[in-house]
């Protein structure tokens, strides 16, 4: 799952334009962003600390849990192939395509990311995230909000604030 979160956060890093979109469809920022410069492969280190969680009504064992985790840091390393560098920027968000997501902002300009994506269902909760912060090839510093609404069980959200870099090469196996 770690190394998933730095797959997610790594492919907007630096741009060769500026870009700026409101009330855009996955499939315009992904066309927006076809040429943004790809990460660097290679070793990369992942420090995520869990900055802020409000479960909402949501008094489980597993909600409790993630509370406790609250100003804990947690460090990972992968390694950044080739391959994964150079896979399309916003692939991971071909399932979000059919929940009926827009992005309400989406704002690149030099390495300075403000973005913002809200999905709602039919039965009228909504999921916002938004990530503020500096990309480039070789480094990622980020805030991401994510928020639930609509049903007051499913009502909360978290604050994750991501730092990661690129160390070196990968290690030869």
């Amino acid at each position: 799952m770690r190394r998933l979160l730095l797959l997610a956060v790594l492919p907007l890093a630096a741009c060769s334009g500026d870009i700026d979109l409101t009330n855009a469809s996955i499939a315009e920022v992904a066309s927006a962003t076809a040429s943004i410069e790809k990460p660097v492969a290679g070793q990369w280190r992942t420090d995520t600390r869990l900055v802020s969680f409000d479960a909402g009504a949501d008094k489980t064992p597993t909600a409790a849990a993630i509370r406790e985790q609250v100003g804990d840091t947690s460090t990972t390393e992968a390694c950044l192939t080739d391959e994964e560098a150079a896979k399309p920027l916003f692939g991971d968000l071909s399932t979000a395509a059919g929940a009926n997501c827009r992005f309400r902002r989406f704002t690149l300009k030099g390495e300075q990311l403000d973005a913002e994506m809200a999905c709602r269902n039919a039965g009228g909760e909504t999921l916002t995230v938004s990530q503020k912060g500096r990309y480039s090839p070789s480094a990622v510093d980020l805030t991401a909000t994510v928020r639930r609404g609509g049903v007051a069980a499913q009502a909360g959200g978290m604050v994750t604030r991501i730092v990661a870099k690129r160390t070196g090469d990968c290690a030869e196996e």
